[in-house]
């Protein structure tokens, strides 16, 4: 990206939805509709499946793990199914961080379900599991993401 400054929020992003871009293209719209039916079929032979909620968890985890390397915690399916599957107290932090993310999304999904709206609520709501944490969203600015030297890689709005 041409003059990216790594230090300063928004780096002249615009504003979303786009201006004067057309979203709704008839390639998306076929897309779209392709999905659907996938998403159809994939609700049928789900409903095959003697206990659903399998198949579910253990996809979560594997977001739940995936999006947590993204934060540098790292874990192994290995540690992640014997804490999922067992009662034991000693866990890893960084499976135990994955293991919250995963009833983060679980609880994100039974809101869902029940219409509740995305929102701020719910959103803070999703970080306080993970974190196990009361705090809420931040008044001051600051975040960025770093080397462990301390230079600034990106800095998010």
């Amino acid at each position: 990206m041409i003059g990216f400054d790594p230090e300063l929020p928004y780096n002249g992003l615009p504003l979303l939805p786009p201006a004067n871009i057309e979203v709704e293209t008839r390639a998306i719209l076929k897309r779209t509709v392709e999905s659907r039916a996938a998403l159809a079929e994939l609700k049928r032979c789900i409903q095959q499946i003697p206990n659903p909620k399998l198949l579910l968890d253990s996809l979560i985890l594997q977001e739940a793990k995936s999006s947590s390397e993204i934060e540098n915690i790292v874990t192994t399916q290995d540690e992640l199914f014997r804490a999922a599957s067992s009662a034991e107290t000693i866990i890893d932090p960084a499976t135990k961080e994955v293991l919250r993310y995963r009833e983060a999304l679980w609880q994100a999904f039974e809101q869902l379900k029940e219409n509740k709206p995305f929102s701020t609520r719910l959103f803070e709501s999703i970080y306080q599991t993970i974190k196990q944490t009361s705090a809420g969203i931040r008044k001051t600015p600051g975040t960025k993401i770093a080397t462990l030297q301390g230079d600034t890689i990106y800095t998010p709005p």
